[in-house]
């Protein structure tokens, strides 16, 4: 069992709100380079162009996360908050379990979502404006998923068998 407790969930939540505006940045600079691409693939095929900018937005993530979770175990948000990534021995994850909680977490938190949303706006005919935030009612799962745990993870790290734990403990 690692030798750090858990992270508190106002904190880890904290950190995440930080989060989204980094990769809010991280996305703007994936979005600059897929206009590129658009620009020159969409006279060949509209979809080839979409695909190609979902798996750059990806691309920018997963380097954005792995290179912050190798090198620190952690990312400006999460050193902001002191908290650390670990896995279930108390040290940090190896690249096998840093990418299985990227996967978890973008099906969790992006796609399961949209997928709602889509089928919601397009088999539904629901409206966008009453879709939107009904698709983000499944952000319940991952993170409501935390009250029922009693280590207090997320989905996707419990899944990827890494937690958040708590550093202001070891400085102290």
């Amino acid at each position: 069992m690692t030798p750090f407790p858990p992270a508190s969930l106002k904190r880890r939540f904290a950190a995440m709100l930080y989060e989204l505006l980094l990769v809010g940045a991280v996305t703007a600079l994936a979005a600059l380079l897929s206009g590129i691409v658009a620009i020159v693939l969409n006279p060949v095929s509209t979809y080839l162009s979409t695909l190609v900018t979902c798996l750059l937005v990806l691309a920018f993530w997963w380097y954005y996360f792995r290179a912050n979770w190798l090198l620190k175990g952690q990312t400006l948000a999460m050193q902001t908050w002191k908290i650390g990534l670990a896995n279930e021995y108390g040290v940090h994850p190896p690249l096998y379990q840093l990418r299985l909680r990227f996967i978890w977490a973008c099906i969790f938190i992006v796609f399961i979502p949209l997928l709602a949303y889509a089928a919601l706006r397009h088999l539904l005919g629901i409206p966008p404006m009453t879709a939107f935030p009904a698709a983000l009612i499944w952000l319940i799962l991952p993170w409501g998923f935390a009250l029922l745990n009693p280590d207090r993870q997320f989905l996707y790290d419990f899944l990827a068998g890494t937690r958040l734990v708590d550093l202001k403990v070891s400085a102290k």
